[in-house]
């Protein structure tokens, strides 16, 4: 191990930096208990790499698995489309040409933990010499972020009538009993030049819209820019145990920082039914999805519905754990879990069925996940902050997991950033209200990459939504 004399904001103004030149793979929670319980965890230039389409989701996800066991330390990230034929709903219009699975090996990390301010790099003495050569390449020169020279035009897929009559089918769906709740998505097209590549887009949204599962991933043909403030899965050893947690969020409300109207806003959300028969719900299918891979009787929610602030969004977020059965592997777990039932709806498959029916094209990369694996024994460093015990003797003991869902999280490639926004429609939802909230979401990133257009909508009943009620 060896510490540095770097903050957090150095140490990113320096991987981003070096972005340009050599691939980097960046986790940041923001200075919440986020990665890792609160960490930024990193790595330049990966000793190796892999990537497949989703299109051979089993032989895939083994090749991934074994992949990631052998690697010291893997960033990576899933398609929505692998987790979706996994579970059996294939044949997605346009085909699935994106990236199923995209995973990284690196043999040292550079590591920040918030609560102490310490900055340290781990791993083998030869990943440790080159990566502290790259930081150090001229002379640490610090990262700037261009104003953006011109206003651009963002692309809606789906447009304003098309995505409220989606919301309406979507309501006939539940009244026939084929689904309870199902979460909409839009894709939104963005074009960027010089002055916005990825890692412009970065470090704008990192000090404007911190999140607790930011990231910042390079996959060589495209980068990835999440700022995702949920939490898919993460693994670790607890009083003895090999516990999985999840921690879903349904329900949103905007911030804007002016405090009658964001205290109106949490309020609404804090007493909204609707939202807390969404946020239920999915923790109900969740709490299922773990009861595959832990011990009988061991799964168990620990809060229900709590609120989480963001710089522009209220949230309300459950938290589930479990603990994990012998030999358990990251096949299994994601075999029984992924996608995230709070990106799907429930009855999953079902309702993923109905997805596929709506939406137009394949989500990639929005809606999935990105995650990090590691060996705590090759990095015992980490391995002290990230669990509470040594746990020798136990099967899988070795191998720590933390992944986000992959909501608000963008893919720019050839000139274009690209992400989705939706959210979850149930029996009572109002459809202009769900655009709206599409909007709500994507407010932030819009805002990064210079979009102009109007995300602001009329929020009072359609006439449609108005005979539904009555």
């Amino acid at each position: 191990m060896k510490r540095l004399d770097l903050t957090s904001e150095q140490l990113v103004s320096r991987l981003l930096a070096q972005s340009e030149f050599k691939q980097v793979c960046l986790l940041d929670s923001c200075g919440t208990e986020g990665w890792g319980g609160g960490l930024l965890i990193a790595g330049i230039a990966p000793s190796t790499s892999i990537q497949s389409n989703p299109d051979l989701p089993e032989s895939a996800l083994s090749t991934f698995a074994r992949f990631e066991q052998e690697a010291p330390a893997t960033f990576f990230t899933l398609s929505y489309e692998l987790g979706s034929e996994l579970q059996g709903v294939s044949g997605w219009p346009g085909g699935c040409e994106n990236t199923g699975i995209f995973a990284a090996a690196f043999d040292a990390l550079v590591i920040h933990r918030y609560s102490t301010g310490e900055t340290f790099l781990a791993g083998s003495e030869r990943g440790i010499r080159s990566t502290l050569e790259a930081l150090g390449e001229n002379n640490g020169a610090p990262f700037h972020t261009p104003i953006p020279a011109d206003e651009v035009e963002p692309e809606f897929e789906i447009k304003k009538d098309e995505y409220i009559h989606k919301v309406e089918t979507i309501l006939e769906y539940i009244r026939a009993g084929d689904t309870y709740q199902t979460n909409l998505t839009q894709k939104i097209r963005v074009p960027v030049g010089p002055d916005r590549m990825a890692r412009h887009l970065y470090a704008d949204l990192r000090v404007n819209h911190p999140a607790a599962f930011s990231a910042f991933i390079d996959r060589g043909e495209d980068q990835v820019v999440s700022i995702s403030p949920e939490r898919f899965l993460r693994t670790s050893f607890v009083d003895g145990k090999h516990r999985i947690e999840a921690a879903p969020i349904k329900g949103t409300r905007p911030r804007n920082g002016k405090r009658a109207i964001d205290r109106e806003n949490l309020r609404d959300l804090i007493t909204s039914s609707k939202d807390r028969a969404e946020n239920t719900m999915i923790t109900d299918l969740l709490r299922n999805d773990l009861g595959r891979v832990c011990l009988y009787g061991s799964v168990r929610v620990d809060s229900l519905c709590e609120v989480q602030e963001l710089p522009t969004l209220f949230h309300l977020v459950s938290r589930i754990s479990g603990d994990l059965k012998p030999v358990t592997g990251i096949k299994d777990i994601l075999t029984a879990a992924f996608p995230c039932g709070s990106i799907t709806g429930c009855p999953k498959i079902r309702t993923m069925q109905i997805i596929k029916e709506l939406e137009p094209s394949p989500r990639g990369l929005s809606m999935g996940s990105i995650g990090f694996a590691f060996s705590r024994s090759l990095f015992p460093e980490l391995d002290k902050l990230w669990n509470s015990e040594v746990s020798a003797g136990v099967p899988n003991a070795d191998r720590c997991y933390d992944l986000n869902v992959a909501i608000r999280t963008v893919v720019v490639k050839d000139g274009y950033a690209e992400f989705n926004v939706g959210g979850g429609v149930v029996i009572d939802s109002d459809p202009l209200a769900e655009y709206a909230e599409s909007l709500d979401k994507a407010k932030a990133i819009l805002s990064a990459l210079g979009a102009s257009g109007d995300t602001t909508v009329d929020k009072q009943p359609t006439r449609s939504a108005t005979e539904q009620s009555t």
